[in-house]
Parts: C-alpha cells; structure tokens; sequence
C-alpha cells in the first residue's frame, strides 16, 4: 500500500520514526488524528485532506482567491529573479511588489512571506500543487490520490489533465434541407427563370430543324448553284470529306432502306446525297466495272482471247457452282470486246477470270492492277480479291467509291454504250458458239432516262446497284449498298435528283411489257403509291409525292382519316409563323400550335 505523505503539521506532530517498527505506530495516531478533524471550509485553504481512501474522491475543492491570483502575478518576477540568481530589483519596485493585496490572515501564508514549505522547492523556488487550479462555484471535484513519487521528497510532479474529447462533427445536411435553402436563393430563382424561357423560345427552331432529315449529318450546303466540275482522273485532297450540295431544296432528302447510299452529279462531280458513304461493305458483281475499265485502258478489243486447257482451268478454280456465266467452253475464241458484254450484261463471272487473265498476263497479277487503279482514282475505301466479285475477306468498297467508278466508267464511251444495252446477239461462228445477252441491269427496264450501270446480288436479301441515269441534259450516278427494295430507294433518289417525281412504278411497267427477272421480285406487286418510309424524326416519308408529315402533324392527320380526308402531303412544314406550323395536303392544310398543342383543319 502507498504511503500518503505528511503535510506540514503532521510533520512537526509526529516526527520521523527513527526504526521501521515505530512506522505503523505513527500510521494510527496519524489515522485516529484525522478522523478527529472538523469538516473541510470551502474557504479555508489550508485545510486539509483526509487520507481515508474512502473519502478523498469527493472532497470540494476551496475556491481561489482573487488577491491569491493577483499575489502570485505580482511576485511572479521577483521569485523568478531570485531562484535563478539575478540580481534583485530597485528597491521601489522590490517594496512595491512586496505590499500585500487585498488578503485575509487566512490566506496570507500563500504569498511570498507565507509560503508554506511544502510550496517551496529544494532550490527556493516557488510551487504549487494542482489542487489550487481554478474551479467554478458550487462543482466538485474528484481528487486525485496523492502520486507515489511525492512520497519521498516535498515537491509534487504535477499531471496535466487530459483533454476532453472533441465534439463531432454536425452530420451534412440532408437533400431536403439543401434544396429548401436553394428555394430561398432570389439570384438562382431569377437565373433559372430566364434559362426556361431562353428554352421555351427556342422550341420552334429546334422542331424546325429535326423536321428536315440530314443523311448521317454530314455537312449540307443549301446552294443550288452548279459546283465547279472535278477532274475524272484527280483524286481528292480530302478523300472523306464530303459537302453536300442539294440539287432539290423544295423537297426533304428521301429516307433510304439500304445501309449506304451517294447520289452524284456525273458532270460536276458534285455530292447531291450521302448516307454511310464511307462503310466498307461487299460490293458484289459491281467488281465488274473495275474489270472492265482496265480491259478498255489496257487492252485491245479486238484482241483473240482463246480459252486453252490452263486458262480453262483458272475459271474452274475461280468461280463458285452458284455463279452467273457467260458461258465460255474449252477451245473458244473470243474477242476482248465480245468478252466485255459477256461481263456486264448476264455478269459473266467465267468472262471476269478469262480478261483478267488475257490483260494481265495472270489472275493475281490483274487483282493488283485493279487495287492499283482504285488508288489512282481516289477509291480509298475499296479493296479488290478478285475480279469478279464473289464474297471473300478483304473484299469490299464503300457508296463513295462506287459513286466515283460509276462517273469513270460511264465517261468511258465504249463503257457506257455496252453498259447501256438491254439485249446484245453475238452470233455462232467457227470459234465459237451463239450467244443472245440480256442486260440483267433491271433499272434499265422501266425508269425513264437510265442508261447503265452496274447490279450486284447475292441472290438473297444483299442488293447493289450502281446506276447511270440522264434526264433534260443532266447526268446523274446513283448508289444503294445492301437493300431489300432496290427499286423503291434508287427511284427516290433519281425522283429527288432531278426534282421530279412524276408517278413511274416497274409493277405498271411490267404489265406492258416484261421486266427480266421481273419473277425474282414477285413482278413488283408490292410497289404501291401508299407505301411510305421512316423518318430520322419519327415521321412519315411518302413515296408518291416526295414529302415527310412528322409529329404533331402527322398525329392529327392520322386521328382524323389519313389519306382518306387529307390527301397525300404536297409540301414540307411551314414554320414561319413561330409556334405555329402547318403543312398542305391535297385535300386540306393541317395548322399546329406548339405552345398549345392543339392542331386544326383549315
């Protein structure tokens, strides 16, 4: 057990014991001694503490003076200069500094004169125990139990007291709250008015714009004046930048089925339309037109070409068992021109082998005479594997491209005449056998003003075409990739090319007079006035007269009998009336306000 040391009066009571058995004789008188103690006073000092354990934990603590306070600032200095040897101070302030304050004869032993010897240190300088810190009227204090390393001498460690734990932090405030200061803010109430109806303002505009569909967004000029012409044979600078340059802006651009498409204008060079112009795709059976192009720049044609045993032989190895022929047979002679309608007009693919192998010296050396030309002409999206145009990896062309070989080949006069033709005879001689062509071109048959071109089918849904057509002296190259109704979309791009869109339909045609293949196709019976294509703007594109109805047109005209009591759209959108817009019909014009939403007949 810790011994609890002797204050001042016990020490002078109750001497040291002079042997370790006289110790706990002293122990009971010192014990007996304080319980005999009357009870502490707040406001006496100098009383003591009981050394019952049991006791000590809830003992006040007296409240210190003020004159103890402003004694200890006042002789602070002097005690300071003393203890560490300094000189002393003038003697009017030494005398002024020891003038006691304002002090009871029960607190004067607490200033310099009366320091108790237990406030002293061994080196004369003055100390003091923790339990004069200040404490606030009418609280208690829990005393600590005296420390056991004071036990063997008279000055007291003093234990700073440890720091109260710190609050923590307010949690954030809610969403609830957040927004409630935000609906107090006038600045932000104000800014955001104005923001709404810098939004609702623009309503009209934005409406406006979505109701013209842009093909794949590329840049549009609205000039209709002739662009300056592009040399056939110069590649362009930019190979994928396109400017298109409408040739009809009373009329929206026409939706298209196919996954590519590209109008040009053959003369210029201009870009009328354009949709995915630069995607790689399988080009099919319009390889031919490269083929033939070099076999003219190349070739003579009236060159014999023979079909001998090996040349024979690279035709078997080169076509599939489902490929469309010419007809070629070992021991034939042909002449490179009579060859060339073999390759456009049935699509020969045996012709395509024998002048690749007749202009180049060899079958792959004329596959990299054609990737050659492609280059030279700007082709840059388009690979050649062989020279006819069956399915093979790394085989593939873009509507840009096509576009551009299309303009080449048709300025090509020898080209163009046989590309032209829908029925050409090659009658039986001795090299050879009879051979009566149909140009399987079916554009041909029955649009007004087409004059070649190039299709490609894979014989299931996979249609391409690459088409030359003339009209009132302009020229015009068109291109669909990967279509389902070929008809419909290269009718609605030439319709749109030359701004007419007089009714023409290869089902009426057909009934005059045989269409080829027309059985392919289900004699066109599906081709119909009322058909119609998707919009970019969730409208509606008729076929029949070139226009678009888009929302919230086009949902009045259908809640209010269609085609039956409005009639096929005859103009696009007016929205020159701010929010309100209409739109003519044969029969009727339907007018919408946007700010109402209400829409009306007139």
């Amino acid at each position: 057990m810790q011994r609890t040391p002797l204050n001042d009066d016990e020490q002078r009571a109750y001497p040291p014991a002079s042997s370790p058995r006289q110790a706990p004789q002293y122990a009971r008188q010192r014990a007996q001694r304080s319980r005999r103690l009357p009870p502490l006073d707040d406001s006496d000092p100098s009383s003591t503490i009981s050394t019952n354990t049991a006791s000590w934990r809830s003992v006040p603590v007296p409240k210190r003076r003020a004159s103890l306070r402003a004694s200890r600032a006042a002789d602070q200095p002097r005690l300071s200069r003393r203890g560490m040897g300094a000189a002393p101070l003038p003697p009017e302030q030494d005398e002024e500094r020891s003038q006691p304050g304002p002090t009871t004869s029960t607190n004067r032993h607490q200033v310099l004169g009366g320091a108790s010897p237990s406030q002293r240190g061994a080196s004369g300088r003055l100390t003091f125990d923790d339990d004069d810190d200040d404490e606030l009227p009418g609280f208690t204090q829990q005393r600590r139990p005296p420390s056991p390393a004071t036990s063997s001498g008279r000055m007291r460690a003093v234990t700073p007291p440890p720091r109260p734990p710190r609050p923590a932090a307010p949690p954030p405030p809610d969403l609830f709250r957040r927004l409630h200061d935000l609906s107090h803010n006038k600045m932000l109430l104000l800014l955001c008015a104005a923001v709404l109806v810098v939004l609702v303002s623009l309503i009209p505009l934005l409406v406006s714009w979505l109701g013209t569909p842009r093909p794949m967004g590329l840049s549009v000029q609205q000039n209709t004046a002739t662009a300056a012409a592009t040399a056939l044979n110069q590649a362009p600078v930019n190979p994928h930048q396109v400017v298109i340059i409408p040739s009809d802006t009373d009329h929206p651009p026409p939706p298209v089925l196919a996954t590519a498409a590209y109008l040009m204008d053959m003369d210029t060079g201009a870009t009328l339309y354009a949709y995915n112009p630069f995607m790689h795709l399988p080009m099919l059976s319009t390889t031919k037109l490269m083929t033939a192009l070099l076999a003219v720049e190349k070739g003579n044609l009236d060159q014999k070409v023979t079909i001998t045993s090996a040349l024979y032989s690279d035709i078997q190895q080169h076509i599939s068992s489902d490929s469309s022929l010419f007809g070629l047979k070992k021991g034939e002679t042909y002449t490179l021109r009579e060859l060339l309608y073999g390759l456009l007009l049935p699509s020969g693919n045996d012709a395509a082998v024998a002048i690749a192998d007749a202009v180049g010296g060899s079958y792959q050396h004329f596959v990299d005479m054609m990737n050659q030309r492609a280059r030279e002409l700007g082709m840059y999206d388009t690979h050649y594997m062989n020279p006819s145009g069956l399915l093979a990896t790394g085989h593939y062309s873009s509507a840009h491209d096509l576009a551009v070989l299309g303009r080449y080949t048709m300025s090509n006069p020898v080209l163009h005449q046989i590309a032209g033709t829908r029925m050409y005879n090659i009658p039986k001689t001795a090299q050879h056998a009879q051979h009566y062509l149909v140009n399987g071109n079916q554009f041909l048959w029955w649009y007004p003003g087409a004059d070649g071109g190039k299709p490609g089918w894979d014989g299931n849904t996979d249609f391409v075409q690459v088409v030359s057509c003339t009209r009132n002296n302009r020229h015009l190259i068109g291109v669909t990739m990967n279509t389902k109704d070929w008809w419909t979309d290269m009718r609605d791009l030439m319709n749109w090319g030359f701004n007419n869109f007089q009714w023409i339909s290869p089902y009426d045609v057909d009934l005059q007079h045989p269409i080829p293949y027309d059985y392919d196709w289900d004699y066109f019976a599906r081709d119909k006035k009322t058909n119609t294509l998707p919009t970019a703007n969730h409208g509606r594109y008729y076929i029949y007269t070139g226009y678009s109805v888009s929302p919230p047109i086009l949902t009045f005209f259908d809640k209010n009998g269609g085609l039956d009591k409005f009639g096929f759209p005859i103009s696009m959108p007016d929205y020159s009336q701010g929010n309100v817009i209409s739109q003519r019909f044969q029969k009727a014009t339907i007018q919408c306000d946007l700010s109402g939403k209400q829409c009306k007949r007139l």
